[in-house]
């Protein structure tokens, strides 16, 4: 009896896994097309530190007060590096979006007039903005 309840547990762990991967994929797709349509490339590692930025903010809503004390130094653990090249990667990320003149192309994406075409938003502006958007239209 008991190395049956193993075996459901086993397959219902399998089970989670797999569906929050596929999660995991869609989410990853989405804030893709948000950062090529406003011209944040994949090249950049601002692109990445942004992505994982987003997705621990959506996971812990109170990290994105304490962006440099909590945020930055988890992403940079996880990519091996500083929290000061994480801060300086999303900030060269979206310098060049905004040089690019594509960022305000986020204005179209959400259906609001949230960026003006003169001012580049902060990294933690940004990653609230998504990460928040992204939290609504997961429910």
């Amino acid at each position: 009896m008991e190395n049956n309840n193993q075996q459901n547990m086993k397959f219902f762990n399998k089970d989670l896994t797999s569906t929050t991967i596929n999660k995991d994929k869609e989410l990853d797709k989405r804030l893709m097309n948000i950062f090529l349509s406003v011209g944040i490339s994949a090249h950049l590692n601002g692109y990445h530190y942004l992505r994982e930025s987003i997705k621990i903010t959506m996971e812990h809503p109170e990290y994105i007060n304490c962006i440099t004390k909590k945020l930055y130094p988890i992403v940079a653990e996880k990519f091996s590096t500083t929290a000061c090249r994480v801060e300086r990667g999303m900030r060269n990320a979206l310098e060049v979006a905004y040089e690019k003149g594509k960022l305000i192309n986020i204005n179209q994406i959400f259906g609001l007039n949230i960026i003006d075409a003169y001012e580049r938003p902060t990294n933690s502006e940004f990653v609230a903005l998504i990460a928040d958007r992204m939290m609504i239209e997961s429910k």
